[in-house]
């Protein structure tokens, strides 16, 4: 009699997919979404579900792009320059949806953030700004802006999120009240809040969210329900958060919840 054949990765059910998903971690040791999606020739989405519900059963960790086992340590975070190009596409995206909510005459806090440096870049050029950033790559991005006006403190620059997180970028920060804070966010979830990956930084955006008559978050798909060491505030504090995630992701239901306003773009 002969031996059914296995089935194709492709035509796997979701459970299945999921097993070999769990197999493949185990073999390599780590594991990329866009690499999945190949093999499994499904969406984005579909992996995203997969590797969430994955992490909220404790058989993997979701790192930015990807998953690692549940008990490894925590990778060193990408330098500056490797972040330029990461989710470059769901970044620009983002930024595109938020810009028909800036009017002009406003007084901005643009937070540092790589998604953050294309809005700079993006902000119109007819409309008139006042901007705080502790970002230079943000202050460069409008020394070309006409009608845009550049704040910026001095200190000791932060290597790792190339942004000013001194006590000199707080007495700024903490002078003003802002119309509207675009908070960077490198992890998001209703469990954990808004975290980050350096303590320097926690300050620093906890004054932007204080000192901001809004708020609002862009967070490309890969950070939403995730959590890292240092936590800034409860998801809650954000006035609203504009995403590049499923719709159905089950993360941003738990968010919604708690009554923050959610807003997916499509990609």
């Amino acid at each position: 009699m002969a031996r059914k054949a296995a089935p194709r990765e492709a035509d796997l059910l979701a459970d299945e997919r999921r097993q070999r998903i769990a197999e493949l971690l185990a073999e390599h040791h780590k594991l990329r979404a866009q690499e999945l999606v190949q093999r499994f020739r499904v969406s984005d989405d579909t992996i995203r579900r997969d590797l969430a519900e994955m992490a909220e059963q404790g058989l993997l960790r979701r790192v930015h792009g990807g998953a690692l086992p549940a008990g490894a340590p925590v990778p060193p975070r990408a330098s500056w320059n490797q972040r330029l190009g990461i989710d470059e596409t769901e970044k620009v995206a983002l930024v595109e949806a938020l810009l028909p909510q800036f009017h002009g005459g406003e007084l901005l806090i643009i937070d540092s953030g790589t998604t953050n440096g294309l809005l700079a870049r993006r902000l119109p050029r007819s409309l008139p700004f006042t901007v705080i950033t502790t970002s230079p790559e943000v202050a460069l991005a409008l020394c070309d802006h006409p009608r845009c006006e550049v704040i910026m403190p001095g200190g000791r620059l932060q290597p790792a999120t190339a942004s000013f997180c001194g006590p000199q970028a707080l007495r700024l920060i903490e002078g003003v009240q802002a119309d509207l804070c675009v908070l960077g966010v490198c992890a998001v979830s209703a469990a954990a809040g808004i975290s980050v990956h350096e303590f320097e930084e926690v300050a620093v955006k906890q004054a932007m969210l204080a000192h901001a008559t809004r708020s609002i978050a862009l967070a490309t798909a890969a950070k939403v329900g995730t959590r890292l060491a240092y936590r800034v505030a409860p998801a809650e504090q954000l006035g609203s958060l504009l995403t590049t995630a499923d719709e159905r992701h089950e993360g941003l239901d738990e968010i919604r919840r708690l009554g923050v306003p959610v807003s997916c773009v499509a990609v």
